[in-house]
């Protein structure tokens, strides 16, 4: 009997795989999404006003089992351009849950555990998946300033205003309740154009507005980061730390998950980039290089990973020729494929298309 090739002992391991009964999958984030905490504030907030999120949703034709998050991600914001327009309040937005802190679920705990509230929005950024998959935010310090800045995963619709004025409110709400004191920020810039009437506004945030910005962003005092947290135990947030990272792979919240999905639908489009893939994520390549360290993990890997798995695929059916084959994987060299190939199962693409 003839030994295995390299090629056909990868693809019995993946069949193999697929066979052995496991635990259920996690859910794709966009599914998780319509479960999360931020889901759960919102829809406090909207009953508040007399509205009910999931008819919102639903009248939109959202499945709940949505597994793209930008398609959740327009459904959402859709249910606020509704709400607004059904109130007639621009700014509805700024309504609140009953407690600010059901906004972060299981991170409020972390967020209480925190030392100080510059800790504290370190953790709500590392796990902002778990709050919602659509939402990615960054914090920047520069000369004593510090800089949050929030990104919403966009589809087809534009990303309303009320959507970000939830954020904010939340967040700020949130830090204000675990600090036990109210930490105003020095400004907040919107991507839009000025609401005829900033009286609002200005009564809830307490600070200089700034329209036709580039980002939405809120500006903190760098001093204020360090405004300690009454209920700061480091046991506790360790305890707390380890649960929410446990939770971001069971809910599909793992960033590599997102980066493995788009290098498969970038790489026919050619080599792609680190920069690039951050871009479609809605963060920094500081951010993505960042989390996924945090996931023992890195870019290059992910993409020599996904190639391999999609050129395993590929050699396995023999119907495409081995320069098909490295353009659709990105390559912008065929040679480059071939000892992609030579590394990945130890033989030559041809050799192996011939044994399929």
């Amino acid at each position: 009997m003839h030994n295995a090739s390299p090629l056909a002992s990868l693809l019995q391991r993946q069949d193999a795989a697929a066979a052995t009964p496991r635990a259920p999958e996690p859910k794709p984030a966009g599914a998780a999404g319509l479960t999360n905490s931020w889901h759960k504030a919102m829809a406090q907030a909207f009953a508040g006003r007399g509205l009910c999120l999931q008819s919102l949703l639903d009248q939109q034709g959202l499945d709940p089992a949505e597994p793209d998050p930008r398609v959740l991600s327009d459904a959402y914001s859709g249910a606020w351009e509704l709400a607004a327009a059904r109130t007639g309040d621009a700014a509805i937005g700024l309504s609140v849950p009953a407690h600010p802190l059901v906004a972060l679920g299981l991170l409020s705990h972390l967020v209480l555990a925190a030392h100080d509230l510059g800790e504290a929005l370190q953790y709500i950024l590392r796990f902002s998946a778990l709050l919602s998959p659509a939402v990615c935010m960054e914090l920047d310090q520069a000369a004593g300033q510090a800089r949050l800045r929030v990104d919403i995963l966009k589809g087809l619709r534009p990303t309303p205003l009320q959507r970000y004025d939830f954020i904010a409110n939340v967040v700020l709400q949130s830090l204000n309740w675990a600090t036990a004191r109210r930490v105003r920020p020095l400004s907040i810039s919107y991507p839009f154009a000025a609401p005829p009437d900033l009286g609002r506004w200005i009564e809830v945030f307490g600070c200089e507005l700034e329209f036709n910005a580039e980002h939405f962003c809120i500006v903190f005092d760098s001093a204020d980061l360090s405004t300690p947290i009454p209920t700061a135990n480091a046991s506790v947030a360790a305890l707390c730390e380890r649960s929410a990272a446990q939770a971001m792979m069971q809910r599909g919240g793992s960033i590599q998950v997102r980066v493995r999905q788009l290098l498969t639908q970038e790489l026919p489009k050619g080599d792609p980039k680190r920069e690039a893939i951050a871009t479609l994520l809605h963060m920094s390549e500081r951010t993505l290089q960042r989390r996924l360290l945090e996931e023992s993990t890195s870019f290059n890997k992910l993409l020599d990973e996904t190639r391999r798995e999609l050129a395993a695929r590929y050699l396995s059916r023999g119907s495409i020729t081995a320069t098909e084959m490295s353009f659709a994987l990105g390559f912008a060299d065929p040679s480059n494929f071939y000892r992609a190939c030579k590394r990945w199962f130890g033989q030559s693409p041809s050799h192996l298309r011939s044994l399929a």
